[in-house]
């Protein structure tokens, strides 16, 4: 599950998802909602890459991705 990758990070760098809301503009709902699939941004999803220093394969490797494909 993707929400199982971000979670990580998240505890990893003593982040919550509420201060990643705040660094990233995203309301925390609505991040809950794209860690638990019922959104799908990519746009949303790169920023929360790019906002935690992760590449975007990392945290969303449950997607069928051409970015990830190729990689």
């Amino acid at each position: 599950m993707i929400a199982k990758n971000v979670k990580k990070v998240l505890i990893d760098q003593e982040v919550s998802v509420t201060e990643l809301a705040k660094r990233t503009g995203y309301t925390r709902q609505y991040l809950s909602a794209l860690f638990n699939g019922r959104v799908d941004s990519p746009r949303a999803k790169k920023m929360v890459a790019f906002t935690l220093g992760k590449n975007f394969c990392e945290l969303w490797t449950d997607q069928d991705t051409p970015q990830c494909q190729a990689m």
